[in-house]
This record gives structure tokens, sequence and C-alpha cells, in this order.
């Protein structure tokens, strides 16, 4: 539970930390200005990586058991972060930006006993890599880590999408392993991504900066290290596939020019987003084919974590060749993806246009799906549950808070802010606690179970769901990469945990809740006016929430 604790207070803490750096961004002009290499076209703040070094560090200064190895990640982390920001401020030379980060890896190198040290399979068995050679080949790779990944920052989400992919996979390592300190930094750091990431997908209102993006690169690599080089059945070639495509991208662009006669550290538009930007795809698009990308690399990684060592170097060299191959002909060949215009019905659209019958449909289901989604809170907040003194508190807050709004009745984007505060930070706990309950049994009301009914349910929101934007003709919700990545985490989950964690199934209780927030977005979002019915149901079940505690 400490962990699921400490990803949420990383959330919240970040959510609430963004909008006060984006302001002092541009006290200090700490921006991000447009120029022919970049794709926003005005200056954007970016000094959202603050706000996740803050969201990610703090829990883990307040909870998390003071060893050597997490004091001296805090303080090495720390010194990248101020090195980032000042770099975001005034442009450091790269002298100045490698000596920081030299400095971080020295840190956790000499004082956090990050080594590697073994190969695996890759060297003779038993042999380990002599003092003079490892410290040099840990700091090679940690600083290298963390430039790729400030590299790969080049669109909106991106950087910060494929280091959440990571992080959960080697979160669930740590805790598999029986690593909780590898576990609990991946929990922060998975909770302060998604906080961010709230700012940050497209079109975003700010960008990380070299402080969020190196913290994200160094803890990444940090963490694999020590994960793999900790435990001699896991394979020390991991990160080769937890960190891979963002290694590939930088090697490939630093090599190309080199060719060219350029410095290997000059911009360019030659990473892989900027050439599938070329091949057709939009800024959401491109960042949504990296996700699969990094999706199928992790799962990879999961699946081969005992294999050998040779293998999954050679899985890896095989990637590599089919990426690159694929660019190569891409832009030998010219190849560009063939779109329909905007705009366009389809056949069914045009149909039921013709028959007038399109906005009594849509009406309809929007109905449906708002009396589903009271339906599913009754089901979450009504059963006999456990809820933690914290939660109560929490709950009648924002009940009296959602109250209070209702009453004045003035500002309805700073009502959805609330009520989305509201349900982010009550709802998942409540469904967990919901599934640890004797609920899960089959005690109860039938209307209140968890079994088939319950499914059912949950399968209805996400169906009235889709059908709603499927046919709906308005500019309300809008799916972005963020929702993509959510549903891939979805998937991922009960893919790397097939058994139960404390006798629940994780994967049934992240699409649970990832099916009540994708309902809720979509009915705040198709709203044409205040939704008193959505605004009552919602501050009923927080009211209940608090009532059980008592």
């Amino acid at each position: 539970m400490v962990n699921f604790t400490t990803l949420l207070t990383a959330l919240f803490i970040t959510v609430v930390m963004v909008p006060f750096f984006r302001g002092l961004a541009y006290k200090f002009n700490a921006v991000d200005l447009p120029d022919e290499r970049k794709v926003h076209v005005r200056p954007m703040a970016r000094t959202g990586g603050l706000a996740m070094a803050v969201g990610a560090l703090v829990p883990l200064v307040l909870w998390a058991s003071p060893d050597l190895f997490l004091r001296s990640l805090l303080f090495a982390s720390s010194i990248i972060v101020a090195a980032g920001f000042a770099d975001d401020l005034v442009d450091l030379s790269p002298r100045a930006k490698f000596g920081a980060q030299v400095l971080a890896a020295a840190v956790i190198i000499v004082y956090g006993g990050v080594k590697i040290q073994h190969l695996g399979g890759l060297l003779p068995d038993g042999w380990l890599l002599p003092f003079w050679l490892s410290i040099p080949l840990t700091m090679l790779v940690v600083v290298g880590v963390t430039n790729a990944i400030n590299l790969a920052d080049g669109l909106d989400g991106l950087a910060g999408g494929i280091s959440i992919i990571a992080f959960i996979v080697l979160g669930f390592l740590g805790f598999r392993v029986g690593n909780p300190v590898v576990t609990l930094v991946a929990a922060a750091v998975v909770g302060a991504i998604f906080g961010f990431l709230r700012f940050n997908t497209y079109p975003a209102t700010i960008f990380m900066g070299d402080a969020g993006s190196q913290l994200l690169g160094f803890l990444a690599i940090v963490l694999a290290i020590q994960l793999t080089q900790n435990n001699i059945a896991l394979s020390p070639a991991l990160p080769l596939l937890f960190l891979g495509f963002p290694i590939l991208d930088t090697l490939t662009v630093m090599l190309a020019r080199i060719y060219h006669g350029k410095s290997p550290f000059s911009a360019d538009k030659n990473h892989f987003h900027h050439k599938l930007m070329r091949l057709g795809l939009s800024h959401s698009e491109a960042v949504l084919a990296i996700y699969l990308l990094q999706v199928v690399l992790v799962l990879t990684a999961y699946g081969m974590r005992y294999c050998s060592d040779w293998l999954i170097l050679g899985g890896y060299l095989v990637f590599c060749t089919v990426v690159s191959l694929f660019f190569f002909l891409s832009a030998h060949f010219g190849w560009r993806l063939k779109r329909r215009q905007e705009g366009e019905f389809n056949e069914l659209q045009k149909r039921l246009i013709e028959l007038d019958k399109l906005t009594f449909m849509l009406k309809t289901i929007f109905r449906l799906l708002q009396v589903n989604f009271g339906l599913v809170l009754l089901i979450v907040t009504l059963p006999s549950t456990v809820v933690p003194t914290w939660l109560a508190w929490v709950s009648v807050i924002s009940a009296g808070l959602l109250l209070v709004s209702l009453v004045r009745h003035k500002s309805r984007k700073f009502h959805n802010i609330l009520l989305r505060l509201s349900v982010y930070f009550t709802l998942p706990v409540m469904v967990y606690s919901r599934a640890i309950s004797k609920g899960l049994s089959g005690a109860g009301a039938w209307w209140c179970d968890y079994g088939i009914y319950g499914d059912v349910a949950y399968f209805t929101l996400v169906l009235l769901s889709l059908l709603l934007l499927k046919f709906t003709r308005r500019s309300g919700y809008k799916s972005t990469p963020l929702d993509f990545l959510i549903l891939g985490v979805v998937l991922l989950v009960p893919v790397i945990t097939p058994q139960p964690v404390a006798g629940v199934s994780m994967g049934a209780v992240a699409v649970k809740i990832i099916a009540l927030f994708f309902a809720f977005e979509v009915i705040i979002e198709e709203s044409r006016r205040w939704n008193w019915g959505l605004d009552l149901v919602v501050v009923g079940s927080l009211f209940l929430v608090g009532l059980k505690w008592l």
C-alpha cells in the first residue's frame, strides 16, 4: 500500500506544483523559444521538470527508509535537477552540462555503490569487471542514457511517455525480486510523470526542460543498473531493452552528424520523431507510434528477464536493424501516408443525418452514459469496504467544496477542475478498497456486487463512451496520446502481474479505474452546460465515503 500511496502523493504534488512553476517560468524567462528545428510556435515554459522533481523526491524523503543508496540517489538527482534548471535559464556550455552529469554519476557510483561489475553470459562464468574498467563503463552508461532521454524530448509528451513505460516495468521487477527501494522510487516517478503529462500532452502548456528530461534518464538507468547488477538471476543486458529506443535514436543521430562532418552535439531535425512526422504522421500519431514501440521493448524485456544475455543482445541488434532500415527506405523512396480529408463523414453518419436521427441517438446515449456512471459509483461506494481515515476526510472536504461551488454557480471551468481533482484522488482508492473487501467474495446485494453485474456495468461505460465519441459532431472530448498511454498501461499491468497482488487482480482494478476515468472525462467534455446530475452523484458518493468511515 505504501507504493500506491507514494504514487498518488507524487501525482498530487506534481499537479499542484506545475501551475506554480509555470508562472515562475515567465517571470525568470525560463521559456523555450520556437525556431526552425522545433515544432512549437509560441514560447513555452520549461519548468515542468522542477514540478516533477518535487513530486517524485518529496514522498521519498518523507517515507522511504534512508539507506545509503537512496541518500546517494537523492543527492545525485538534486545535482542533475539543479544543473538542468540552470541550463534552462542560461544555456550552459556542453562542458558544464557534462561536468554536472559526471559529478552526479560519481556520487551514485562512489557513495551509492551502483556499478556495472558483471555482464552475465557475455563474459566467462564468474568473471567480474576490474575496478579500473567498471567505474568508467558505469560512468559512460549513466551519462549517455541521461543525455539520450534528454535528446528524445522533442515532442509533447514523448520523453515522459517512454519513461513512464520503463519505470512501470522497473517497479514491478523490483517488486518481484524483492528490491523495495527500486519499487518505491519507480512508483514515485510514475506518479510524478502522470501528473506532469496532464499538462504536457499535445498541445502542451509546459515543457519539462533539461531539468526534467535529464532527471528521468538519470533515474531510469540508475534503477536499471541497481536492479540487474544486484540480482544475478536478471540479465544485465535488460537496460538495453528498457531504454533501447532513445539510445538507438541518439546513436543514429550522432553518427549521421559525424558522417556529414558536423559536431555530434549540433542541433537538427533528424530524430526518429521528426522522421515519423515527415512520413505524414501528425504530432500525436508520431508520439503514439513511439509509445507502441516502447511498450513492445519493455514487454520483451520483462519476458526475457531470465534469458541468455547473448539472446537479448542479439534481439536488440535485430530491432535496431529493422528500425534503421525502415527509416532509410522511407527516406530513399519518399514514402508518405495518404490521409482522408478532414471533416468528412463516414457512410453511417451520413445515413443517420439523412434520417434526422443522429441528434436523438446522441442525446439518448449521453443520458444512458450518465445513468450508468452513477450506477457504477454506487457499486464502488455502497458495499461495505474499509475506508482509510485520510480518504474519508478528503472525500468530505471535496464534497463540501463542490457543494459551495454549485451554490455560487459562477465559474464552470474552476468547478470542473475541482470536480476532476475530487474524482481522481478518491475513486482509484475506492475501487482498490472495494476489490480487497469481503464484497469481492460475493457478499452483498446483487446490484452492488463485483461479479458479472459489475463487469457488465464497466463494459457498458466504455461502450457508451465510444459510441458517443464515434457519432458526435461536437468538438468536446478529444483523444490524446495520454489516453492511449493509459490504455497501454492497463494492458501492460495484467501481462507483467499475472498473479494477484495481496489477493487482488491488479489488472482488473486498473481496467475498472480507467473505464471510470474515461467515461467521466467524456461526460464532462460533452456537457454543454452545468451537469447537475453528475455533480450531485459525485457529491453524494463522496459523502457516502465519509459516512462509511464513521
